[in-house]
């Protein structure tokens, strides 16, 4: 049987891969890059993750390569001016999708090919020979984090490092491939020996299981030069995954799978500018008896959410709030326990039989 969505995918890539080049990087200048992509429908949270990479080390950090998830978009210019302008002491460099490759991957709009064009279009950019992919949604909290990658992928003479192990699509660690939320490249090499297209997604076996693979994980997988980098791992830094999913889902007035990534969402929020006000969340959890709260005009359903939700957000908040203020400020204290309030009665009712 004739796999439709293999041969969809293959031929999506057979016509990017006509549409993408890249040149070799024969001299590359000393250090690293950072590359950062960015969705642009919450191009409002860049200055969280921008807060947390300023308060990082920056020895060897030659420019930070922020690739929006789009064609090159009207608003662009007078928001990639207001983050120059508050952020001028971070070497920035910005980029949207190719014209001809960005309106194909639009049209497609599958989550992997905006990934894996993000991360092309920004080492095509590259003028070191190592680069650091960095996820939108990680907020790194060791001051080291990025110079601990590059440093092992310098010394190590490595082809791949990073913080973990994906086990994505039931890979485990003794597959060995590293994670892209934090996959260090040897930039130079790739572009010298790879075509754009073979870094994206594949579809290919792993130790004899056929495995849906991320990104530069089917040319992993083909050396082994690879290794974790020492001192780096999931203790490093705050992942906050599905929160782009999620936030898609919600404004387009859907439910969201993972609904209360939407309560690390508006937390997220209050910490860009213009900051959301999270005493009207905390104000619609304290005043809703039932399944449901209303916020931004949606009704956002969380009665498939666990009552110990609450306690995994707020040790991922409470870790991102030391980072940032050195302490739970009281306001967020409050918002926490209106969310963990919130699911108790949920619980409550629940066990009563009083709601479904």
């Amino acid at each position: 049987m004739v796999d439709l969505q293999r041969l969809t995918r293959s031929a999506i890539k057979s016509v990017l891969g006509l549409m993408l080049r890249w040149k070799a990087l024969p001299e590359p200048v000393p250090g690293y890059t950072i590359v950062l992509g960015v969705p642009f429908a919450l191009r409002h949270l860049l200055t969280v993750n921008l807060d947390f990479v300023r308060k990082c080390t920056r020895d060897g950090l030659d420019r930070i390569q922020i690739v929006f998830d789009r064609r090159e978009q009207a608003e662009g210019a007078a928001f990639i001016d207001s983050i120059r302008n508050g952020y001028g002491d971070l070497p920035l460099a910005f980029q949207f999708h190719p014209p001809r490759a960005g309106a194909l991957v639009a049209r497609v709009n599958r989550s992997k090919f905006y990934a894996s064009l993000n991360w092309v279009t920004g080492l095509a950019e590259c003028r070191t020979r190592y680069a650091v992919l960095h996820d939108f949604d990680l907020y790194p909290l060791d001051g080291d984090y990025f110079e601990k990658i590059h440093r092992a992928m310098r010394d190590g003479e490595l082809r791949f490092s990073g913080a973990e192990y994906t086990h994505f699509d039931g890979l485990t660690d003794d597959d060995g491939l590293i994670g892209t939320w934090s996959l260090g490249i040897d930039a130079a090499w790739i572009r010298e020996n790879f075509r754009p297209i073979e870094c994206f997604h594949e579809v290919m076996p792993v130790n004899d299981r056929r495995v849906d693979l991320d990104a530069f994980s089917a040319i992993q997988a083909s050396t082994p030069r690879r290794a974790l980098a020492p001192d780096v791992g999931p203790g490093s830094y705050v992942h906050v995954r599905n929160l782009v999913s999620t936030y898609l889902l919600f404004s387009d007035g859907r439910q969201a799978r993972i609904a209360w990534r939407l309560h690390h969402l508006w937390y997220l929020e209050s910490l860009a500018a213009p900051a959301r006000d999270l005493d009207v969340v905390s104000e619609a959890m304290d005043a809703s008896d039932g399944p449901t709260i209303e916020v931004d005009g949606h009704v956002v359903d969380l009665s498939g959410v666990h009552h110990t939700c609450a306690n995994v957000l707020e040790r991922e908040v409470l870790r991102t709030e030391e980072a940032l203020f050195g302490e739970l400020r009281p306001e967020i204290r409050r918002y926490l326990d209106s969310f963990a309030g919130y699911l108790e009665r949920k619980r409550q009712l629940l066990d009563a039989g009083e709601i479904a």
